[in-house]
């Protein structure tokens, strides 16, 4: 028993380990603790308000506008910096709801299997033939407003299909383990296994699934602003892009308006990504073989 313990303690080590050598990770922190920065800062850093029209539209990008101004006489940059905290908000909010959903599935259909397991895996496969997107589109249209309160409950319980799936495979793995059947002649529960036993010897896996679902978030969210679905009233990168493509940026020569936002969406979630390549490596590293979501 001792030896399990030991073992379920290095599990806890290994992020440490790992995490801090790995160049992908590093890379991926700084881009992301630098959109935070921008996020906290931001009246700080943007030289305008967000909402503010005391400028003359279409205005090229300038010493007092860096990256210009829209159509409605507004300071591009200011919006981006602003946007950044609507976004990455939503994406960690939502990332949140879905990673509780995905580990409490995933865990409860890999340890208990059985009917179980096959009637939880049985409802995942029936949401995952309906096309979430257009699913998120009816349920928005339905919605009297879409504020981000809806928008985050949206996005976050209808992204946890292939989490769970995920999670329930390295479960299944996880339960076949020594310190399983250890906890179970200590007349351990379902939940404190599941929790207390299993969950902590597949963080890293976990991990890599929370960074990826953020990730989907904060594009689905940008998805959704962009067909018109999300809250006029926030600023978000995905807002900016649809009300330039609204206002036929493209014919303006206007790319100081729609690159920006597209940019830090990409740059973002290519941050994202990494971090979670970088726990999949933590994983195979720790466990000797390759790892795959």
């Amino acid at each position: 028993m001792k030896k399990e313990k030991k073992q379920k303690s290095d599990s806890y080590l290994v992020l440490e380990k790992y995490l801090l050598k790995n160049t992908k990770a590093k890379i991926g922190i700084g881009i992301i603790v630098f959109f935070t920065l921008v996020a906290v800062f931001a009246p700080v850093i943007a030289p305008y308000e967000a909402t503010q029209m005391d400028f003359v539209p279409w205005e090229a990008p300038s010493s007092e506008h860096w990256l210009g101004v829209n159509s409605y006489g507004q300071d591009i940059f200011s919006q981006v910096v602003y946007g950044t905290r609507v976004t990455i908000s939503v994406g960690i909010l939502a990332g949140l709801l879905t990673s509780f959903i995905g580990i409490f599935v995933g865990l409860l259909a890999g340890y208990k299997g059985g009917k179980t397991g096959e009637i939880l895996m049985r409802i995942v496969d029936v949401f995952l033939v309906i096309p979430t997107l257009a699913f998120m589109i009816i349920l928005a249209a339905f919605l009297p407003s879409m504020g981000i309160v809806n928008l985050i409950i949206i996005i976050g319980a209808l992204n946890w299909l292939w989490m769970a799936r995920s999670i329930r495979s390295q479960t299944l793995s996880e339960a076949r383990r020594e310190y399983v059947d250890a906890a179970k002649a200590q007349g351990m529960g379902t939940i404190e296994i599941m929790f207390k036993e299993i969950l902590p010897n597949i963080i890293p896996v976990v991990t890599a699934n929370m960074v990826m679902v953020v990730t989907q978030a904060m594009l689905t969210e940008a998805t959704l602003s962009f067909l018109g679905l999300g809250d006029p009233s926030l600023i978000s990168w995905g807002q900016m892009l649809s009300v330039s493509f609204d206002n036929n940026a493209i014919l303006y020569n206007a790319w100081y308006w729609m690159l920006p936002p597209g940019f830090c969406i990409a740059t973002l979630g290519f941050s994202f990504m990494l971090i979670g390549n970088s726990f999949l490596d933590i994983y195979a590293n720790d466990r000797g073989g390759a790892v795959s979501l």
